[in-house]
């Protein structure tokens, strides 16, 4: 978007629960008066700390974890574009900081596990007015035909799950000179799947590992969990792999794609060009 200068087309710009590359606002500074920031990713705001006159960036909103929804929720608010939205934002909140976990409602996760299964489209127009309800669960929110759906998912997620954990290579890796532990136990696995915050956290519970890293040749990308308060796995993403997030989950990029499809190729010869298909438009 911002090589092709598409940015020229439009009077704002809202960016939500991501960063950017900082160094692009000062390559073009009319670029960063058209833009809005509201991020929760600890790595964004030492970056981002000179632009706090328009970049919203906090990790936790009224004494618990918040997210990029939620601070994009209270600036609209503010400006009264949108209605009351409390109880569907608490929902999204308690999923993308994994919170619904410390409590006895599965309600964000049969949520978000809806948006996967039946679109966001479909979502959007049934539930939009549904969860302006407080007094719904998850039994009276969902209709029979999304409780089979729900049904159907937990079982088969739970057996990929189990499949997936049976897949994990674990290595003890000693550490450089410049990172703090002296060894780490980490899990990796080759994995493209959507379950990959519930994957990486059995990683950590049921294998012991540290730190849980599941790679995504198709994407060059990373992800990473950890169950230990002392490991901040955003910096580490941050300084190792190019990425950010949280102390605790966070991703980065990698680039060894190519370099696997040159070995696993070479028994038939030398390869000489590699393309990527590509999406359509």
């Amino acid at each position: 978007m911002y090589e092709k200068e598409a940015w020229k087309e439009y009077d704002l710009i809202y960016v939500t629960d991501i960063s950017f590359d900082v160094s692009i606002l000062q390559q073009c500074r009319k670029f960063k008066n058209i833009l809005r920031l509201f991020d929760h990713h600890k790595t964004s705001i030492e970056p981002f700390a000179p632009y706090f006159k328009w970049a919203t960036v906090t990790i936790t909103l009224n004494e618990r974890l918040t997210c990029g929804t939620e601070l994009f929720y209270q600036y609209l608010r503010k400006k009264n574009l949108i209605g009351n939205r409390d109880y569907y934002v608490e929902q999204v909140r308690l999923y993308d900081t994994w919170d619904w976990s410390k409590t006895n409602s599965k309600l964000p996760n049969y949520l978000s596990n809806l948006v996967m299964k039946l679109g966001l489209q479909y979502f959007y127009h049934t539930f939009t007015e549904r969860l302006t309800y407080h007094d719904v669960n998850e039994l009276t929110l969902f209709s029979q035909y999304e409780r089979d759906i729900l049904l159907y998912d937990e079982s088969r997620e739970q057996k990929d799950i189990e499949s997936f954990l049976s897949q994990v290579y674990i290595c003890e890796v000693k550490n450089k000179p410049d990172i703090r532990h002296d060894t780490y136990r980490i899990g990796v696995i080759f994995n493209a799947s959507y379950y990959s915050s519930l994957l990486g956290n059995e990683m950590c519970s049921k294998l012991g590992v540290d730190i849980a890293l599941m790679v995504n040749l198709n994407r060059d990308k990373i992800e990473v969990r950890t169950a230990r308060d002392d490991i901040d796995l955003g910096t580490l993403m941050k300084t190792l792999y190019n990425g950010g997030g949280h102390s605790k989950a966070a991703g980065g990029s990698i680039s060894l794609t190519q370099n696997f499809i040159h070995r696993i190729l070479s028994p038939f010869g030398e390869t000489v060009h590699i393309e990527q298909t590509q999406k359509p438009s």
